[in-house]
């Protein structure tokens, strides 16, 4: 029995300490409680779109990271940001907006899309006897514009995952078992 109780008292304390430490992330949020400024911004930007999921983010995890996972509380803090994912058939983007409506960034993944001669050209060299499975183009904008494009390539039984920029350069691979 001693040596049950201090057990239990220590995994009490591990238990409490994990929770404690869960960071603030985002909170989903309806469009209602989204500033007005923000959804007109939204609109304009993104005419014809809907926004299928909002989100309120605090400053200091907008500096550390664009995209996160999760969702929590803001713990006090005011809301700072507001991010927006919108989806189609075979695009889907994410989009960030300030208090006052401005767009600061934007990702935007395009899946089955017609890829670049020369990123195409560029995979069936560097790879003979593979066939382009599928494709994703990303596009990011704001603290980096940045477009690449991620393919799964297959030959029998061996897949790859490659990333190149828009020119061909091949700046990724990875296999897939």
């Amino acid at each position: 029995m001693r040596k049950i109780i201090p057990t239990v008292v220590l995994s009490m304390a591990v238990i409490a300490g994990a929770s404690a430490q869960s960071a603030a992330v985002r909170i989903k949020a309806a469009e209602a409680e989204i500033p007005v400024n923000v959804i007109e911004s939204f609109k304009r930007d993104f005419k014809g779109s809907e926004g299928e999921e909002w989100a309120i983010l605090p400053a200091k995890l907008v500096g550390e990271e664009y995209i996160v996972t999760g969702y929590n509380d803001l713990n006090g803090e005011k809301p700072s940001y507001y991010s927006v994912k919108i989806k189609g058939s075979n695009v889907h983007r994410e989009a960030l907006y300030d208090t006052n409506g401005k767009l600061l960034r934007m990702k935007e993944v395009i899946k089955d899309t017609a890829l670049p001669p020369e990123v195409r050209k560029a995979i069936i060299r560097d790879n003979p006897g593979y066939a382009i499975v599928k494709d994703n183009e990303i596009i990011k904008e704001g603290k980096s514009n940045v477009t690449f494009y991620r393919v799964i390539i297959r030959k029998g039984n061996q897949k790859k995952l490659i990333t190149t920029d828009p020119h061909g350069t091949h700046l990724k691979e990875k296999k897939i078992v």
